[in-house]
């Protein structure tokens, strides 16, 4: 069934090149592209490099309470015509991602103005769900490192740029009884509690809460935390009054830098960016933003961990 999509692709390729402007080449395409939609709930952005290996395209797509990496993938240059320099003249990138439920097909067009992208899935799982394209317009944008002026995604003195750190405001916790935690089956929904109090819903996935219950006595929390509360985009979890350190095998964890966290504006949104990748989105609420990565700071967390991915049910965060 893939075979007809890839055929599909590659003649939408080449009839997009038509529209793409005059003078193009894969270096136009190298650098950092952000979605315009802000509220896509598909590709937010997309990173293109090159080297002596060829052309990488690296794509992060919407995800709670961080972007999905999709990881990298080898990409191929087209050019407008066969007498053209696949190199020179690219005005077409495509890109196939492969995954356990889904493979992907990811075509990127130079355009005036900046890229225009689709993406081509077909669902290998026995979802039954329908295969479907994802059409989008990236614009060329990178977070504007200290002492820059302007760009497309704020800088220090402009709207949204990064400044300060804000003080770490009142925080929202609330307490728990370590010892009393059971995962509990509640209306068909496993369910981490503490008594009648429940602090984590998994849904369907046993195996979650599971995971859950043991990061929660093995760490020894004895709070969760939120920032922008309900639906809140940053939870975060303590032993007293301190963060927890330590590892635990098989852990999913990104490494984070917090000196270099910041609230800054991206592509309209409010967000917490660890240098020029973001960890949290808080939309138009740049206090929370502020809070979340005064939080970051303050407790020196330099590691962002998640169950169950994608849209994982439970995320914490760990420190030396």
């Amino acid at each position: 069934m893939f075979k007809p999509i890839a055929v599909a692709c590659a003649a939408a390729a080449a009839m997009l090149a038509f529209a793409t402007p005059a003078s193009a080449g894969v270096d136009d395409f190298t650098g950092q592209w952000v979605n315009q939609d802000s509220a896509s709930a598909g590709v937010t952005r997309v990173s293109v490099t090159r080297g002596r290996g060829g052309v990488r395209v690296h794509v992060f797509g919407r995800c709670h309470p961080s972007d999905c990496d999709w990881g990298e993938a080898n990409a191929t240059p087209f050019a407008s015509s066969a007498a053209g320099d696949a190199w020179r003249d690219a005005n077409v990138l495509i890109a196939q991602y492969n995954a356990d439920y889904a493979r992907r097909i990811v075509i990127l067009r130079l355009t005036r103005s900046g890229v225009d992208y689709e993406v081509f899935t077909d669902f290998t799982d026995a979802s039954r769900r329908a295969d479907y394209v994802e059409r989008g317009r990236l614009e060329h944008g990178g977070i504007v490192p200290p002492g820059r002026p302007g760009g497309p995604w704020g800088g220090p003195g402009g709207p949204g740029g990064p400044g300060p750190v804000a003080e770490l405001g009142p925080e929202d916790c609330v307490g728990f009884n370590n010892a009393n935690l059971r995962v509990v089956n509640i209306g068909g929904r496993w369910k981490l509690v503490d008594g009648s109090h429940w602090v984590g819903d998994f849904g369907a996935n046993r195996a979650a809460a599971d995971r859950a219950l043991e990061i929660v006595r093995r760490y020894g929390f004895t709070s969760q935390c939120f920032v922008a509360r309900p639906n809140p985009s940053m939870t975060y979890w303590l032993r007293g009054s301190s963060a927890a350190g330590g590892a635990l095998p098989g852990e999913d964890c990104i490494t984070v830098n917090p000196a270099n966290v910041r609230a800054r504006l991206v592509g309209g949104a409010w967000k917490v960016t660890d240098g020029d990748s973001w960890l949290l989105d808080f939309g138009a609420n740049r206090d929370n933003a502020q809070q979340a990565a005064a939080v970051i700071q303050h407790y020196n967390l330099n590691r962002q961990c998640f169950v169950s991915r994608p849209n994982p049910p439970m995320q914490y965060w760990l420190s030396r």
